[in-house]
């Protein structure tokens, strides 16, 4: 074999063994860029996976966020109509408030006024009150001479009783007297003669025995009645004390309307209003 043959030959072997190499290497190449594009095929697979799953998620997300800016917005307008509202109150307020500051104030000058007026009432408080204590004092001692003078008037009235019956006695004694004179007259001159009363003695009406006493049934102005008449001695002209109670004068009763049981007549030296269901009673200050 010559030489160039064995070079061919031998470049032969070395060009199968390269080929070969190369065949086994882009085997290999190919299997590796399989493998590889399998794993990048399942790599894009998982994110493609995954990328629907994030846009999943953020589409939830979004309609979540989409309704939390709704639910906001919705919260944001009752917001803003309670700021009109409280804006609303707040100026109702202040409006209030400054008809309170003048209330207020006017209630302040009217309490300064009030106090002033009060001092002013309290200084003629204590004057009233020293006057007070006199007329007290006067008062105890006025008690003290009117219970003197009832005493008094309780001696004279039992004194005017005496007088009274001794002035009756005699005054019958009197009628009595006449009478028979003017019976005696009678007998002498053999013709009857109407027997007369007395100068100032009336037969017809007895006279009072003590003091009389009534109670005032009627008031009319300066017109009152009372309830004793000429059945009680009651006369047109006798004046009847007016009191109450506890004693306290209140006027006299002059009388010039008299009836079987009841008088009437006007009222004179009123101290008080005169009212019905006081007392009355004639012969103490006779």
């Amino acid at each position: 074999m010559s030489t160039l043959t064995k070079v061919f030959v031998f470049l032969t072997s070395i060009f199968g063994i390269v080929l070969s190499c190369l065949f086994v290497a882009a085997a290999a190449q190919w299997d590796n860029w399989r493998q590889l594009a399998q794993t990048y095929q399942q790599q894009a697979q998982g994110e493609f996976t995954q990328r629907i799953n994030v846009q999943a998620t953020t589409a939830a997300e979004l309609a979540m966020k989409s309704d939390a800016l709704e639910e906001k917005a919705r919260l944001l307008a009752t917001a803003e109509q309670k700021i009109v509202q409280l804006t609303s109150d707040l100026s109702r307020t202040q409006g209030e408030l400054a008809r309170a500051r003048n209330d207020s104030q006017a209630f302040e000058a009217g309490r300064a006024k009030l106090q002033e007026s009060l001092d002013v009432v309290t200084r003629q408080l204590d004057g009233t009150q020293k006057q007070n204590v006199t007329l007290l004092s006067q008062n105890t001692d006025l008690q003290t001479r009117n219970a003197k003078l009832n005493s008094r008037v309780l001696d004279l009235t039992a004194k005017v009783t005496t007088l009274t019956d001794e002035s009756r006695n005699l005054q019958e004694k009197l009628f009595a007297a006449e009478q028979q004179m003017a019976a005696g007259g009678r007998m002498q001159g053999g013709a009857a003669v109407e027997p007369t009363s007395p100068s100032g003695v009336r037969a017809s009406q007895p006279l009072a025995k003590g003091p009389i006493k009534a109670e005032v049934v009627e008031v009319q102005g300066a017109y009152a009645s009372i309830n004793a008449g000429e059945s009680s001695g009651v006369s047109a002209g006798m004046t009847f004390i007016v009191y109450r109670e506890n004693g306290k004068y209140v006027g006299d009763l002059v009388v010039d309307r008299v009836w079987p049981g009841q008088a009437a007549g006007k009222l004179a030296s009123v101290q008080g209003a005169v009212q019905v269901g006081d007392d009355a009673i004639f012969g103490l200050s006779q």
